[in-house]
């Protein structure tokens, strides 16, 4: 009877081969390693060895040219296969020297017939693969669930403060905070920072003839790009501006000493757009077509709001200015759910419970927040705590300080992951950029 080595690493096929009907004719043996084979070549002495391609510790190339360019495996007989039968593959065996190259997986009793052929000597290796590719009908193709590409935040800027510029502000971008709702036909502008200027350059005011502003709050950083945002000089446009009232004077007399000639020469007075001030107050809720704003006020100088986005049955929070337990510099893990400074923020964090992205500021790392207490900005460890009992599962961080180079933000991201594993929350986050889209 002729002897046959089988090299497969997998147990159940070389038990089925071994055990298929005219197995009688010949006697097995069987490795499961390159190493293996090589031992029971010299042990074993078959005539035919089949060999799995992708056999542990050694390749069945390998192999085969090992097996080649030994004097005394001179007639041994070789079928190389594999599910990796990739057309390198075949011509790279056939280069050195295989009998047959098997495309697994594979019928038993062809096996077989080759394993007579050879015996034969009739075995000869076959062309590779079909002429042509087989037809496939389009029901039998995995197509996956596209996202609607119409309904995304896009950020336009994500600087707190003042702009910034320069080689080092490249990756994450130096425009400050503007964010663009867009779901289908409907959109809302969220902060008129510098990010708003490229912004207007994208809206066909054609379309577009309505567009709603929310400003969380008028410091610089929020509305500076005003004047520069292209749709207020399209006569055919309305602009609609929600703000919260203020302490001293109206958005609209801001806005019109903004726009005074000794800083700017257009007078508000003066833009081509229709332009009209709406007041926002802390939860009451504005609907833009299908795109919900809620508001909360967060923890800043001045009359500040916080929003609650809901927009394609998901709820996206935005707070570019909130200073979370004002004035704890302790371990978050320290703060439990009975804390007193719980009690007093237990408001801010019902608002943003299990919204499906939070996008909330961090500006200050925990060590320069000791010199930063008052100022209206969070520290890292603390914005955790929001996300530890608002039940956040993933986080965007945005308003980023103007002295934080791209080299800072990425240790502050390391950092921002560090805290979020000792407080245990299964978190994710990531840095919020100039130009970054979240499709909805």
């Amino acid at each position: 009877m002729q002897k046959i080595l089988l090299a497969d690493s997998d147990k159940e096929l070389i038990d089925k081969v071994k055990n298929a009907p005219g197995n009688e004719h010949y006697v097995f043996e069987q490795a499961r390693t390159g190493e293996e084979v090589l031992e029971k070549l010299a042990d074993f002495e078959p005539k035919l060895v089949y060999i799995d391609l992708l056999l542990p510790e050694m390749h069945g190339i390998e192999l085969l040219k090992r097996i080649r360019a030994n004097p005394k495996s001179e007639g041994l007989g070789v079928i190389l296969s594999s599910t990796n039968s990739m057309i390198q593959n075949f011509h790279a065996a056939i280069k050195e020297g295989v009998d047959y190259f098997l495309t697994k997986p594979f019928e038993i009793p062809f096996l077989y017939i080759l394993f007579d052929r050879f015996f034969e000597g009739t075995l000869l290796p076959e062309d590779f693969g079909p002429e042509e590719a087989p037809h496939i009908e389009e029901h039998e193709t995995y197509t996956p669930r596209n996202h609607d590409i119409h309904s995304y935040l896009k950020f336009w800027g994500t600087r707190g403060s003042n702009a910034v510029s320069g080689s080092e502000y490249i990756r994450f971008g130096g425009n400050t905070v503007c964010l663009e709702v867009r779901h289908g036909e409907d959109m809302v502008i969220i902060d008129a920072g510098t990010g708003i200027r490229p912004l207007g350059k994208t809206i066909d005011t054609s379309v577009y003839k309505t567009i709603h502003i929310f400003l969380s709050h008028t410091h610089w950083d929020h509305v500076t790009g005003f004047p520069f945002f292209d749709p207020v000089y399209d006569p055919d446009v309305q602009i609609i501006i929600w703000s919260p009232v203020g302490f001293e004077k109206s958005t609209r007399e801001l806005f019109t000493e903004m726009l005074a000639y000794s800083y700017f020469p257009v007078r508000l007075e003066d833009i081509r757009a229709k332009i009209s001030f709406n007041d926002l107050r802390d939860g009451h809720p504005v609907s833009i077509g299908d795109i919900t704003i809620n508001t909360h006020y967060a923890f800043h100088p001045g009359a500040t709001l916080c929003f609650k986005i809901q927009v394609g049955g998901k709820s996206l929070g935005y707070a570019t200015d909130n200073e979370m337990l004002l004035g704890y510099h302790g371990n978050p893990n320290a703060i439990g759910k009975d804390h007193s400074l719980i009690k007093t923020h237990q408001s801010i964090i019902d608002f943003f419970k299990n919204c499906d992205i939070l996008v909330h500021e961090a500006q200050y790392t925990p060590l320069e927040y000791q010199r930063r207490v008052g100022w209206g900005h969070s520290s890292i460890s603390n914005a955790a705590v929001l996300c530890k009992y608002a039940e956040i599962k993933e986080w965007i961080v945005t308003h980023h300080d103007p002295k934080h180079t791209d080299e800072d933000l990425l240790d502050k991201l390391q950092l921002h992951k560090d805290i979020l594993k000792e407080c245990n929350l299964h978190c994710q986050v990531q840095m919020a950029f100039d130009d970054m889209k979240i499709l909805i």
